[in-house]
């Protein structure tokens, strides 16, 4: 998943509709089951859109529900979206970031302060609320069933979409259904306000 966000921005008008991007990552779980069937020892990656993991989780339960439980466990240990947690970027100037696309903003910098420092100051806002998003995010992401194992995707990837980076993520390629936000509830109505492409593509269909 490419992050439409810093450079990668100019690419939004190319990235693959949520139907699309769902079909290439079932793709990619084929070709892993595959690898494994076959003997061959691949590690396979899917990374920066978190929402994978969910799509995990749900295939799992439909073609292999003896390892759901197991599989769940895994994903809630690997705790989603880790930017500003267990992921960071120092740039050439030594500024530090929340991951490597988040250059717009810094936290601090390693030539005045000792990374373990800035990595811990949750006086600095942005850092306290990425260090413990949950129950700031907007949107759908705020009702979603599956938070705990996504934790919200990529931050950045919002704040360039909604100029907001407790909003959505609109790489995000799960239904509402899926997530657990029922039609005309409250959790809907907070969603609409945010609306994502695949909320837009549902919509048009």
């Amino acid at each position: 998943h490419l992050p439409s966000a810093g450079g990668g921005d100019r690419s939004r008008g190319s990235d693959l509709g949520p139907e699309d991007t769902r079909r290439a990552v079932g793709y990619i779980f084929e070709r892993a089951q595959d690898f494994h069937r076959r003997g061959l020892d691949k590690e396979v990656l899917t990374v920066d859109n978190h929402a994978d993991n969910v799509l995990l989780h749900l295939t799992v339960q439909q073609e292999q529900p003896q390892r759901a439980e197991e599989v769940h466990q895994m994903l809630l240990w690997n705790g989603g979206n880790q930017s500003g947690i267990a992921v960071s970027s120092v740039d050439p100037n030594g500024c530090v970031h929340a991951d490597q696309f988040s250059w717009h903003y810094g936290f601090g910098n390693v030539r005045e302060r000792p990374f373990s420092v800035i990595w811990t100051d949750t006086s600095e806002p942005r850092m306290a609320v990425l260090k413990d998003r949950k129950a700031h995010l907007k949107g759908r992401c705020r009702f979603c069933r599956y938070l705990d194992i996504c934790n919200g995707n990529l931050r950045v990837r919002a704040e360039s979409y909604f100029d907001d980076f407790l909003a959505p993520d609109p790489a995000c390629y799960l239904t509402d259904d899926e997530i657990g936000i029922a039609p005309d509830s409250a959790a809907a109505e907070e969603a609409a306000r945010w609306p994502v492409p695949v909320q837009q593509q549902g919509a048009a269909a």
